[in-house]
């Protein structure tokens, strides 16, 4: 059901001049979405506000509004207290202060079409039909009174009554239901998993040769094989300092390259073997480190929208201390196995809780097993 502001203005206009206390009142601006006066509350930064009408683009509500508060953007808490229990939707808006003196603020949805848009039309939509009633500030389900005509109430006015009330019943919850997987996943994004900030990259898994010295590289043989000189570096004290091929490898290069200047310890080349598998090379925090090291579970997030779960790499140089920031670089291992032509892929990762990702593969079991069955 949509709220059309033909039919919306027709039913403010039209026969309910005898029970206007029986249905809501439209307060037509003469734009396509005409305000109610639903009862609800609105709640920004800690402070509650009463409503005084809504829309679905804008809501007007009346408090203490101090000055700081003109044309700033703020998350404000819609909430719809019904006979036993609470609708609440967050809503991005810009605030206006109508009037100073009342107390009377403007509230403009910066978001009219996000994720509250549904529940909000459904009960803006139930309350002009006069399926919602006010009671003293609590909004309630009223039961619509069979028609008195000229015939009895028979069979399909019985039906009809059924059918409403389980549709506004099924409506109801699966708002109610809505609201709780918007919840759920704030509490899963933000509590049992963490985003890593940086982008990661999937790497060959081979090891890197470093520079043994602070210095230029005067010569670098990429095709080198087992024995023969792979680079020589003309150090910093003035020696010159050649490494030879350690096996017949595969050989990946780095952003180091003849003329480069690096500093001991930088990565020159990395050599790959047959053995290798590929590994994703992420800059974690100390306190996801920390989670890694316990057991918790890497989600892989490549850009073509493959999504694989990995764990910490059981590699000596698994972690590495990098920077003074607390910052480690970290090989995490898929569990799936990878085309090597992703090499160099970036990656986004999430650390999630063990326990939490085990719940959610059972959950993931279940659901597959109701479906196959």
């Amino acid at each position: 059901m949509d709220i059309e502001t033909k039919a919306a203005r027709d039913t403010a206009s039209q026969g309910y001049t005898g029970q206007a206390e029986s249905f809501p009142m439209l307060l037509d601006t003469g734009t396509e979405h005409p305000k109610t006066n639903i009862p609800f509350i609105a709640v920004i930064d800690g402070r509650q506000f009463s409503g005084r009408s809504l829309s679905l683009v804008s809501a007007s509500v009346s408090g203490l509004a101090g000055p700081e508060l003109e044309a700033k953007e703020r998350i404000a808490v819609l909430r719809f207290d019904f006979d036993g229990y609470t609708i609440s939707l967050q809503v991005n808006v810009r605030i206006s202060r109508t009037h100073a003196e009342t107390g009377e603020v403007r509230l403009d949805f910066l978001e009219p079409t996000g994720e509250h848009l549904p529940t909000l039309r459904y009960l803006l939509n139930s309350y002009i039909a006069g399926d919602i009633t006010s009671v003293d500030g609590i909004i309630s389900l009223r039961e619509r009174a069979a028609v008195s005509g000229g015939k009895k109430p028979g069979t399909q006015a019985g039906i009809g009554n059924m059918v409403g009330r389980s549709l506004k019943t099924a409506a109801t919850v699966a708002a109610s239901l809505a609201l709780a997987g918007i919840a759920a996943n704030l509490v899963y994004e933000r509590v049992f998993s963490k985003e890593v900030k940086q982008l990661a990259v999937l790497s060959a898994g081979g090891q890197p040769l470093r520079a043994i010295a602070s210095g230029q590289i005067s010569y670098l043989d990429l095709g080198a094989t087992r024995g023969e000189v792979l680079y020589t570096l003309q150090s910093v004290s003035g020696t010159t300092l050649s490494v030879n091929m350690p096996c017949d490898c595969r050989i990946l290069p780095t952003r180091a390259g003849e003329g480069s200047t690096v500093m001991a310890g930088d990565p020159i080349v990395e050599v790959v073997d047959e053995t290798a598998t590929p590994v994703v090379q992420a800059v974690v925090s100390a306190e996801q480190a920390k989670q890694l090291v316990s057991g918790d579970i890497a989600e892989l997030r490549f850009s073509d929208g493959k999504v694989v779960f990995g764990s910490l790499s059981r590699d000596a140089e698994a972690l590495t201390a990098i920077g003074n920031e607390g910052e480690m670089r970290a090989l995490i291992e898929p569990t799936t196995e990878l085309e090597s032509e992703a090499t160099g892929s970036p990656v986004s990762v999430r650390i999630i809780s063990q326990r939490i990702f085990a719940l959610r593969q059972k959950l993931g079991e279940w659901f597959r097993e109701g479906a196959a069955t």
